[in-house]
């Protein structure tokens, strides 16, 4: 199971016509803390996918519930502190994390992380995924997933692929490239996904790994190539364009994914309550057009699932990170 962060407009743009006040219902019980306000910690910034997706989650409850609900974005260190806040909040249902798959990535990744993704978090809900692909610019001279690998191994550390910096999905995709394929892709960091964009779209950088959505866009102009995605099937948005192990390299599982916890200790009827609610949500029939038409997947599901989720990327990106020699910081 593959699982990006994608903008506002995006969002905006998804949800078109959908009516959330319809969708949500007649007002419920109040979830947790009588008439107190409930608020959503999103660790990331204004219009990533994190905060959009928390949003849209917030209006829904919020109509559904009849209950305040205010989006509270507290950034910085990657997500640590706005993650920490949630982890040390009164455990009631009132302070609850919107977040992303860097929870998990997070603990290998720095010496010093503030919260335990396991021990510190009840998990509730996974909400959406998006799984990655390779796009390339055509002055690599390479059509297919294939081809790029062959011309890896031949230039072993001369094919520059950028990413948004280390350690960001972006650059561990590239890693697990590297340690599937056994070939070896040139990583160049940069400090925001938007100046990596640029250069693989003038031809300055001849690759990176990216959400499905975002590599699609940017391959509409014609000088970039999206040469293949992650995951087991192909997507709905680019049906020409085939998985990573139909290029035969098998096992490059990369995605984003966003989800929403609690403080550990919060009652079981309350996170059963938010997981109920929020799972209704995303079965709505037009939300789930929509995310499709972005490449977002529902990952829906009980609380156990999500657990599941974490305590697999745990492990996994932990051996993918000491594989590839990124040190914490």
């Amino acid at each position: 199971m593959a699982f990006s962060p994608f903008t506002r407009r995006h969002v905006v743009n998804m949800l078109g016509g959908v009516s959330l006040a319809g969708l949500a219902g007649q007002a419920q019980a109040q979830v947790a803390g009588g008439d107190k306000n409930i608020t959503f910690i999103v660790p990331f910034s204004a219009g990533s996918g994190p905060d959009t997706i928390g949003r849209l989650a917030a209006q829904y409850l919020q109509q559904k519930w009849k209950q305040t609900i205010i989006v509270d974005n507290r950034v910085g260190a990657s997500g640590n502190i706005g993650t920490s806040a949630v982890a040390r909040a009164t455990p009631d249902g009132t302070t609850m994390l919107v977040t992303a798959n860097t929870l998990v990535m997070n603990v290998s990744l720095f010496k010093n992380v503030p919260y335990d993704p396991v021990a510190n978090f009840a998990p509730v809900a996974g909400l959406v995924y998006s799984v990655f692909a390779c796009a390339v610019h055509k002055s690599l001279g390479v059509n297919t997933f294939a081809e790029l690998v062959e011309l890896a191994k031949k230039k072993p550390n001369e094919i520059n692929f950028g990413s948004p910096g280390p350690g960001s999905p972006h650059h561990i995709a590239l890693e697990l490239f590297n340690q599937k394929s056994k070939s070896q892709l040139r990583h160049v960091p940069y400090r925001q996904l938007a100046g990596a964009m640029q250069d693989l779209a003038g031809g300055h950088i001849g690759g990176m790994f990216m959400p499905a959505l975002q590599a699609v866009s940017l391959s509409r102009a014609g000088d970039v190539k999206v040469l293949a995605v992650s995951g087991d099937k192909r997507i709905s948005l680019a049906p020409d364009v085939p998985t990573m192990t139909e290029g035969g390299v098998p096992g490059i599982d990369i995605d984003n994914w966003w989800a929403i916890l609690a403080p550990a200790g919060t009652p079981a009827d309350v996170v059963a309550k938010y997981n109920a609610d929020l799972n209704a949500m995303l079965a709505e029939p037009e939300i789930r057009a929509k995310l499709d038409a972005q490449a977002l997947q529902v990952i829906g599901g009980g609380p156990d699932r999500l657990k599941d989720i974490i305590a697999r990327d745990v492990k996994r990106w932990a051996e993918v990170i000491k594989a590839a020699g990124i040190t914490p910081e």
